[in-house]
């Protein structure tokens, strides 16, 4: 979309760090494992492979590291951990995996967290979590874990220890875990004292077999081109994967702004669930009173309704403040929180009867929605627009 802004008016951008793609990365991650053997020696003497692989919901170049791995031999099976996701289409599980099937063959299987019969009890974690994962992980000797690492609004960093709860879990078990994210210590780019990725790491614990689990991680550039991987240990190579991660994904800006306008790239514009997360990325670089702009397709409308029926009811919200945590309840309570101080208009192809339901503006264009939001905020107002903004956190001055 093309969009016009007056001459002198103030104007800023935030993206990803330009990082150049490294077409070399995974060799060389596979080449050199951080606290671990190498990948050959680990397959040697294992039959039984699984292979745990990011769903539709997430830009992970998967293929490009399957063509790396040589499992011709082996019993294997290759999972798309797609946590309360839905399964990916055939159309989306080509763009995966390069074709229906992984290069080495096999099977696919695509994760049910509904399907009680298909998932292992492990225990509670220490903070009441009750862990159940896909009997497919007990089955394997050995699991090969791919996942990219960017900010995440509540779990500071996605990829690592996620490929297990919730990639791998029980609805109830990330239901629970998810609970978490209200506590104001689950913040973006945070890991110490985060209790939601805590939590991970206590699934991670409580499953154990560190040395049956070869990681392999990723870090994407702009272009969501593989600009840094790391491989080995699952905790280890997860951290390297992290440092890197901050370097590209945070944007430090000298100011807020009054509109801010969120653009978000395929796939985390597949629905305002996911899109959501775009939202909470950049809402720190907003004053208050000011108008945030989310420009996503969200060609599946509103995802999960969990939060959405949530927040479309005042009423439930309140009720489940004092009754306790239903799933949804952390993206509805963060939204409703942000229209307290802010205004959010929304560029997408979702209905507008349904996006005001939520308080949501609906905008059939972002040139629109910039003309309606300086109306309100004046045609001097500053203006952020922050690209990519799925996984880019502007990070403001701090007070």
């Amino acid at each position: 979309m093309e969009l016009e802004i007056d001459e002198g008016r103030p104007l800023k951008r935030a993206s990803p760090r330009d990082t150049p793609a490294d077409d070399n990365a995974v060799q060389k991650a596979l080449s050199l494992p951080v606290a671990f053997e190498d990948l050959e020696p680990f397959l040697a003497d294992r039959k039984r492979i699984l292979v745990v692989v990011n769903d539709h919901t997430r830009a992970t170049p998967t293929r490009t590291v399957l063509n790396y791995l040589t499992l011709k031999g082996k019993d294997t099976v290759t999972m798309i951990a797609t946590g309360t996701h839905r399964a990916p289409s055939s159309q989306e599980l080509m763009k995966i995996l390069g074709g229906l099937i992984p290069p080495y063959g096999g099977a696919v299987v695509a994760h049910d967290s509904k399907d009680t019969a298909s998932l292992r009890a492990l225990g509670r974690t220490s903070r009441g979590t009750d862990v159940s994962l896909s009997s497919h992980l007990f089955e394997a000797d050995g699991i090969i874990a791919i996942g990219s690492v960017e900010p995440h609004y509540f779990a500071g960093f996605t990829g690592g220890r996620k490929f297990l709860l919730p990639a791998l879990a029980g609805f109830k078990s990330v239901e629970m875990n998810h609970s978490l994210a209200l506590d104001e210590r689950a913040r973006i780019l945070a890991l110490d004292g985060n209790p939601v990725h805590e939590d991970f790491m206590d699934a991670l614990q409580m499953f154990g077999r560190y040395e049956d689990i070869f990681s392999i991680q990723l870090v994407l550039n702009s272009n969501q081109q593989i600009a840094y991987a790391s491989s080995g240990h699952i905790i280890d190579s997860f951290s390297s994967a992290v440092e890197h991660a901050k370097r590209t994904y945070a944007a430090p800006i000298k100011a807020k702004a009054e509109i801010l306008i969120a653009s978000v790239k395929s796939p985390l514009d597949l629905d305002l669930y996911q899109a959501h997360k775009a939202i909470e990325n950049v809402k720190s670089a907003l004053n208050d009173g000011g108008v945030l702009i989310l420009v996503a397709k969200c060609s599946d409308g509103i995802g999960n309704r969990a939060f959405y029926d949530l927040l479309a009811s005042p009423e439930e919200m309140a009720k489940r403040a004092t009754e306790g945590y239903t799933f949804g309840y952390h993206k509805a309570l963060k939204i409703r929180e942000l229209l307290q101080r802010a205004k959010i208009f929304a560029v997408t192809d979702i209905s507008p009867r349904v996006l005001e339901r939520i308080s949501i503006s609906p905008f059939g264009n972002v040139q629109k929605a910039l003309e309606e939001a300086t109306r309100l905020r004046g045609r001097r107002s500053c203006v952020l627009v922050v690209d990519d903004a799925g996984v880019t956190v502007p990070v403001p001055p701090q007070n």
